[in-house]
């Protein structure tokens, strides 16, 4: 029953009609958006006492097994291996590379839910192709909107500061400097090798409010995406979401996360008193080495 209210028509209201995605911006960003919309879910804000409680752990919780040691120091020698003795690539092995991984991801997770969070708390939840690029979430929130919010400008980001623009921003021309092209450097990212300054690392720093997929930015599978309102009003924690009425009245409560039960494995001590508590050989030659 519950499924079945989520599930609210796209109202054929003024105010809706004003809030319908440019036509301008192809037909499949809003179709996309407007699909979100018929699947669109509405979660109240958590109540204070929702969420999992605390609990005591042992004190032999935080001690190292011989099993979590092996699994270390296999994680940090198969990470160095793989950077030291990857081969070199040209750009087109690289893009092409790059492209293959896209792909094997698109296969995997074909759609992207997200979550859009309101400063008290409310969420909206809809799904999204994950090709999909950030455009429609943008419109499918403002179908969603009230129809005194419909003017208001507003920014999704995630904590602390990655920013998902709808659209590139204006340049500064306080920053913009005369640049000799022949004396411009074009630094190429090397593979696997983390953030390079100077530019946006696809998932690390947002996006550029262009064509970047919501697979690109990292947003897949699943995302929480935060409203920050270019009105400061609105962002206090006591400002009601400017939902539009159908949605308030299809509010359900938010589920609970889903725990997974994993089974108690025995876990051998490092170093003992006992027969068997012995240190392996591998270990011995960093641990007992003479000096």
């Amino acid at each position: 029953m519950a499924e079945e209210q989520s599930k609210a028509p796209v109202p054929d209201t003024p105010a809706a009609q004003a809030a319908q995605p440019d036509a301008s911006a192809g037909p499949s960003t809003a179709n996309t958006a407007t699909d979100a919309l018929s699947n669109v879910k509405v979660f109240a804000p958590p109540a204070e006492t929702s969420g999992p409680q605390p609990v005591e752990l042992d004190d032999a919780f935080f001690e190292h097994s011989i099993s979590d040691v092996q699994a270390l120091h296999a994680s940090v020698t198969g990470q160095s291996s793989r950077l030291n003795n990857a081969p070199l690539l040209t750009n087109k092995h690289r893009d092409a590379d790059r492209a293959a991984r896209e792909q094997k991801k698109a296969d995997k997770w074909p759609t992207a839910t997200i979550r859009v969070k309101f400063s008290d708390g409310t969420q909206i939840q809809s799904t999204f192709p994950s090709t999909s690029p950030i455009q429609p979430v943008y419109d499918f929130i403002r179908l969603s909107l009230s129809p005194a919010a419909l003017e208001k400008t507003f920014t999704l980001y995630q904590p602390p500061r990655t920013l998902y623009p709808e659209k590139p921003p204006p340049p500064d021309p306080k920053k913009a400097k005369p640049v000799n092209p022949l004396m411009k450097a074009h630094i190429v990212p090397p593979a696997n090798y983390g953030h390079v300054r100077g530019g946006v690392v696809s998932g690390l720093q947002g996006g550029t409010g262009g064509k970047e997929s919501l697979s690109d930015l990292g947003l897949v599978p699943q995302s929480v995406l935060l409203v920050h309102w270019d009105d400061a009003a609105m962002n206090a924690s006591t400002f009601p979401a400017p939902l539009a009425d159908h949605l308030k009245a299809n509010v359900a409560p938010l589920p609970a996360p889903a725990v997974k039960a994993e089974a108690q494995k025995e876990r051998k001590p490092l170093i003992g008193s006992g027969p068997d508590a012995k240190i392996p050989k591998w270990l011995q030659k960093g641990l007992l080495k003479k000096k």
